[in-house]
């Protein structure tokens, strides 16, 4: 019965419920990050997903006949640098804020493709983008409360992971748009679990600080022994992510972009709501104000960019 109804709306529609759907599924998989966070570190965890993740995807690519190798390796080359730079710098500190606080972080990557749009492309910005900037400046102000009793120089990290991904997402539109979504997923995923092994190697060999390592465990961990469960946890989570791929992948085959942008903030309704379900965290009424003015600036500056250029 969803398959016949899916099939009999519009093709834009279509894909705007399988984003939903997929990106809910990440705010899922991501939450389940915190079952296996006490054990090891950001880099034996991304590891360890790409092992399965690489699979997923390989079988997913013989199966629909789409090429995973990239046919563009430069574009590929430093999308995937800052791709796999903001996904570290996003898990790594996800056991040390709610999550919701951290994918908002994230999410200020709209803001992040204008600014760096318009410094190296010279793209013209108009007067509701640049209000748009500046309430999700004031949005992450609100979110991380700089100053704060709390707040430390690791909740900076999900804004810098925000702004590397929207460097991806930059060279992604401008040079890789005739590049096979799973050959630049696959390439995505072989190198974060090689970064991770690196990494992870690198925290083994040389150690870092007792004071460092209390801070924040699992950026900063070695290789770990693990307990039984701790492999079927991570099938999980990279299935999870696989299928969100897929969906998302699916969705934007069938959208345009820009028309489908704005439906991408429902991760951070997804991940707040199985956060609070899961681990019963909740964001502080000031962070969720902050939440909502990012997610406004972002809807402002994807509407905005679907206007004529004069008119914004």
């Amino acid at each position: 019965m969803i398959l016949a109804w899916l099939e009999s709306i519009h093709p834009a529609k279509r894909g705007a419920v399988l984003l939903v759907c997929g990106i809910s599924v990440f705010g899922f998989s991501d939450n389940l990050t915190l079952l296996v966070s006490d054990q090891v570190g950001v880099g034996q965890f991304h590891f360890s997903r790409s092992l399965f993740a690489m699979l997923m995807v390989a079988f997913l690519g013989r199966i629909l006949g789409v090429a995973v190798i990239p046919r563009y390796w430069k574009p590929v080359l430093a999308r995937t640098v800052f791709m796999v730079t903001a996904i570290l710098l996003y898990f790594g500190v996800m056991p040390m804020m709610p999550i919701a606080e951290a994918g908002a972080g994230l999410f200020t990557s709209p803001i992040f493709v204008l600014i760096f749009s318009t410094i190296l492309f010279r793209e013209r910005i108009g007067r509701r983008r640049i209000i748009a900037v500046i309430m999700g400046t004031f949005g992450v102000m609100l979110v991380f409360r700089p100053g704060n009793e709390g707040f430390s120089l690791y909740h900076t990290l999900p804004v810098m992971a925000g702004a590397c991904y929207a460097m991806g997402s930059i060279i992604t539109f401008r040079y890789l748009r005739d590049e096979s979504a799973l050959a630049i997923l696959m390439s995505f995923i072989v190198s974060i679990g090689v970064c991770g092994a690196v990494v992870t190697t690198t925290f083994t060999v040389l150690p870092v600080s007792s004071e460092l390592l209390e801070q924040a465990p699992f950026l900063f961990k070695g290789w770990q022994t693990t307990d039984d469960l701790f492999w079927p946890w991570m099938l999980l989570i990279a299935a999870g992510a696989s299928i969100a791929l897929s969906l998302m992948t699916k969705a934007y085959q069938l959208a345009e972009t820009s028309y489908l942008a704005i439906y991408e903030y429902a991760y951070l309704i997804s991940v707040g709501l199985f956060g609070w379900l899961f681990w019963g965290i909740v964001p502080g009424l000031i962070s969720v104000v902050g939440i909502l003015l990012i997610i406004l600036a972002g809807v402002i500056i994807v509407i905005a960019q679907q206007q004529p250029e004069e008119k914004n």
